[in-house]
């Protein structure tokens, strides 16, 4: 009965399965056929559509990348900390030429100290040096024995100096004028001794043949012998005289000479003088140039200039008139950068991912992120220690470079200012989908079936 079910039922052949036969139904049962001819095509298709979609996402799962990111929470920083700006000697408050809020450019005058001390004492160094140089140049014409000429010196000094040496030119070639008189005096006064000296030998000669031609004639009574006595007399103070003036001739030699070397040494002795006046001159000049100098420095910092490109924050004297101390901060300016960096407070269990040069993006508070959009940035550098604040919550502080200095585009740039603050995403890597998917499993299986 059965079979002939199976057999005389057209309602079943026509449901079959495409795959099966009518003899393949004659061997089967009914219960079979009854499964057979309640399963339809679209069943089987669905089944096959959803397993080649789970295939299909396991091999995208397996290749496609999603991104790691770290986030922390920032402010924007100057890239250089707050100038303080000082005066080294302080003084009194002239002029005030900015306000607190107030931009300012690198080299720009922010305020002035009184300069009238350090000036007057400056013009006065100054004008000392100028005299000592045309002093040094006196001496060294001096020196050189060369002529004093004015050159590119200030015409009052040149002529006070120019006095000086004309001057001193005189009184140099009277001393000469002395010496040389002098010389001649000595001179004369030796030729005078030699003709003395020659003049009473020739006498002696003389008086000594007189006195050997009478001797002989007293023997014989022609001459008295008082005669002779008296020749006698002569000849001896003719030899004392003689001896005298012969004793004399070395004195008379030595002074010569001496007269002579006081002529030569005269003009060495002026010219060493001279050297030496011009060293100390040149010393002076140099220790007083070196002064002007610190002083010229004194009266350039009383224009009282901003190191750096930036926002006059606030002014600690406003009062002119008023006494800024040694070493005081006057004014403090917020660096207004090329470089902008960030601040990023990052979780100590986040901290093992970074590392310097990976890429961030950076999302302004200030600004809409779906309109203006956000910057990308740099890690550039990261705290060698962690941080705990007053609420004891421990963090690690890295710092981020952006890309530029304004957001936005092009034509409507907005800029970004020390204070800001921005959510900041670093990249520190990528994984699958899959990878991802696995991970809950991965780490269930690390730590299940154990015990403490």
């Amino acid at each position: 009965m059965h079979s002939e079910l199976v057999l005389t039922s057209p309602e079943i052949k026509k449901n079959t399965s495409s795959n099966l036969t009518d003899e393949d139904f004659n061997y089967i049962s009914s219960v079979q056929a009854a499964l057979l001819q309640q399963s339809p095509r679209g069943a089987q298709a669905l089944m096959w559509v959803l397993c080649g979609a789970v295939i299909v996402f396991l091999l995208w799962a397996a290749f496609a990348q999603l991104d790691e990111f770290t986030r922390g929470e920032g402010k924007v920083v100057p890239s250089q900390d707050l100038q303080e700006i000082q005066n080294l000697e302080g003084g009194i408050l002239s002029e005030l030429f900015v306000q607190e809020g107030d931009e300012v450019t690198r080299g720009q005058v922010l305020l002035r100290i009184d300069d009238t001390g350090f000036s007057s004492t400056l013009r006065e160094t100054s004008m000392r040096v100028m005299q000592l140089e045309i002093q040094a140049a006196r001496l060294q014409a001096e020196a050189k024995g060369t002529n004093f000429a004015g050159g590119n010196f200030d015409k009052v000094f040149f002529a006070q100096e120019n006095s000086v040496y004309r001057s001193r030119q005189l009184e140099f070639k009277g001393k000469r004028e002395v010496f040389s008189h002098q010389i001649a005096q000595k001179e004369q006064e030796l030729t005078e001794l030699n003709a003395k000296i020659n003049r009473l030998k020739v006498s002696a000669q003389y008086l000594a043949k007189e006195i050997s031609l009478t001797e002989p004639l007293v023997k014989e009574g022609a001459v008295s012998e008082v005669d002779v006595l008296r020749l006698k007399r002569q000849m001896n103070d003719l030899s004392g005289e003689l001896k005298s003036a012969q004793i004399t001739l070395p004195s008379a030699k030595a002074a010569l000479r001496e007269a002579k070397e006081k002529f030569q040494n005269l003009e060495l002795a002026f010219r060493r003088e001279a050297y030496e006046q011009l060293n100390e001159t040149i010393n002076e000049a140099a220790r007083l140039r070196e002064k002007s100098e610190g002083l010229a420095d004194r009266v350039e910092r009383t224009d009282v200039r901003s190191p750096v490109a930036g926002t006059v924050k606030r002014l600690l004297l406003k009062t002119i008139g008023g006494v800024i101390q040694p070493g005081m901060s006057i004014v403090e300016v917020v660096p207004n950068e090329d470089i902008l960096l960030l601040e990023v407070k990052v979780r100590p269990a986040d901290i093992a991912y970074l590392h310097p040069q990976q890429k961030a993006r950076i999302r302004f508070t200030a600004y809409d992120f779906s309109i203006m959009g956000g910057l990308d940035g740099e890690l550039v550098h990261i705290s060698p220690d962690s941080i705990t604040d007053d609420s004891g919550e421990s963090y690690y502080v890295v710092k981020v470079q952006t890309s530029d200095e304004f957001i936005g585009p092009d034509g409507l740039p907005l800029p970004i200012i020390p204070g800001m603050t921005a959510s900041v995403d670093i990249l520190t890597g990528n994984k699958t989908v899959l990878q991802y998917l696995l991970k809950p499993i991965f780490k269930t299986k690390e730590v299940a079936l154990r015990e403490r």
